[in-house]
């Protein structure tokens, strides 16, 4: 494809050079950074791994591959889509405490010194998977981070990368990813020691990914599992939400640049990455392993072969292709580019849901304007930072003028929601300008069903594969 797919020089080059900028979305080209110490060397991950070696009564496992210090960390520079606290890692990457610490040593009966601040019960590897608790940490893997929450909007998609069930009595966890470029699923196998700070006499806290609030620790290890994947935390600064979903699912992911225009069309494309475009393959988490440090860069590919043959969808193509999406279970995430009415800029965000709602009013007599009203749920991976534009979550005036909307979407005025927003469409595309579609096509029940069989049917989810993509027609 040609430059059409770009939106600036950094992401398709129209020669075979690899801009070196500060990019807003932190998104595009991966630039080299600073290393705090060398990398260490990672033996090549085992395909599969038996746990029956596993003797509980043995030391704590400690990964020998990836170990708890500096070199596993590297140069970290901070969240560009929050850069308020970039001088906030700097002193907290001063302050990490040697060896790092364990779940249960932060939390629990067994918690001494390295005890979360205001942490109740015990430690636990899944409780009640959901995309609402999921918390970002100061380093900038929004678009992993965002993909790890539509991920859990169904649990048994969270559960199967875990070949464990429950927090481990030896600290080992095997946790498996796909690589789109061999085409294969891999185990990776971790401690649990997670990079912990914590000032002299004060209470510390994780640095990257946090449990969430009923104490799960399995968005923090999966984190963990990635970097080691490309061999440190700082490689993790800045992606794409389509590949991270590709990583955690196992089938294909595009993007579609979204339009702002209700009359332009949106273009529909994947990714490939390397060190030139003509060398380039199909772009992937593991490609960090081998090009971070040698300016790969990343283009634009067609992928219409998986959107019916489409170059680009209309507006309302658009709009019903992705209520149809979210309707059969397949993950979705946003990214942004510029600031606007809240939403950061260079910031994925989870796309949880969308919902069209008949408005009718009256005009005169008995004849009534019939329009429809296009509303998304959008969630921030930090947490906080929410969308202050119209349908804001405190914006009595539009919701009370729109009482069907409050009925469809069951959204209670004045209530904060942990960084879960609507907004309409058209605030939306402007806001937003990347929307990736993950065809990891689901049934049953999501996070917000708490029936019997929906938790059972979450609870007993088997490692094996449930994902396989041979990537004919992306060529």
């Amino acid at each position: 494809m040609g430059n059409s797919l770009c939106r600036d020089a950094s992401t398709c080059p129209s020669e075979e050079v690899v801009v070196q900028r500060d990019n807003p979305l932190h998104l595009k080209v991966i630039a080299p950074r600073h290393i705090l110490a060398p990398l260490p060397e990672l033996r090549d991950l085992a395909p599969g791994l038996d746990l029956r070696e596993l003797n509980t009564e043995r030391p704590l496992f400690e990964d020998p591959d990836f170990p708890a210090g500096d070199a596993s960390i590297g140069g970290l520079l901070g969240d560009k889509a929050n850069p308020n606290v970039a001088q906030y890692l700097e002193d907290m990457m001063k302050m990490v405490v040697p060896g790092w610490v364990r779940p249960r040593q932060m939390m629990g009966k067994e918690a001494g010194k390295y005890k979360l601040f205001a942490a109740e019960g015990e430690p636990c590897l899944f409780q009640r998977v959901s995309p609402r608790d999921i918390e970002q940490g100061y380093l900038g893997d929004c678009w992993m981070v965002s993909a790890m929450a539509t991920l859990a909007e169904y649990p048994d998609r969270v559960r199967s990368l875990f070949r464990q069930h429950s927090l481990t009595e030896d600290g080992r966890y095997d946790v498996r990813l796909y690589d789109p470029k061999s085409e294969e699923w891999k185990a990776v196998t971790i401690d649990d020691r997670l990079p912990y700070w914590q000032r002299p006499g004060k209470h510390g806290n994780l640095c990257f990914a946090k449990p969430t609030k009923e104490n799960e620790f399995w968005p923090c290890l999966l984190e963990k599992a990635v970097a080691k994947f490309v061999m440190s935390y700082h490689r993790l600064d800045g992606g794409y939400e389509n590949i991270a979903l590709e990583m955690l699912t196992g089938k294909p992911a595009l993007l579609i640049g979204v339009n702002p225009f209700p009359e332009a069309s949106s273009t529909v494309y994947a990714h490939l990455s390397g060190k030139s475009k003509a060398t380039a393959r199909h772009a992937t988490v593991l490609m960090r392993k081998e090009g971070y440090d040698e300016n790969w860069g990343l283009w634009g590919q067609d992928a219409s072969s998986l959107v019916g043959g489409k170059h680009k969808l209309s507006d309302a193509e658009l709009w019903a292709k992705l209520k149809a999406w979210d309707a059969e279970g397949m993950s979705l995430a946003c990214g942004t580019v510029f600031p606007f009415k809240g939403i950061l800029a260079g910031h994925a965000y989870t796309l949880l849901r969308l919902v069209e709602v008949p408005i009718a009013r009256k005009k005169t007599g008995r004849e009534y304007e019939q329009s429809t009203l296009k509303l998304l749920h959008v969630r921030n991976p930090h947490r906080t930072s929410e969308w202050c534009g119209r349908f804001h979550d405190d914006d009595w005036e539009t919701w009370n003028a729109y009482p069907e909307a409050l009925k469809v979407t069951g959204h209670k005025v004045g209530v904060k929601d942990n960084g879960v927003f609507w907004m309409e469409w058209s605030d939306f595309k402007i806001g937003f300008r990347d929307v990736a579609v993950c065809f990891d096509q689901q049934k049953g029940a999501r996070y917000t069903d708490s029936s019997v069989g929906a938790v059972e049917e979450h609870r007993h989810v088997s490692f094996g594969i449930v994902g396989y993509q041979k990537w004919e027609g992306l060529r």
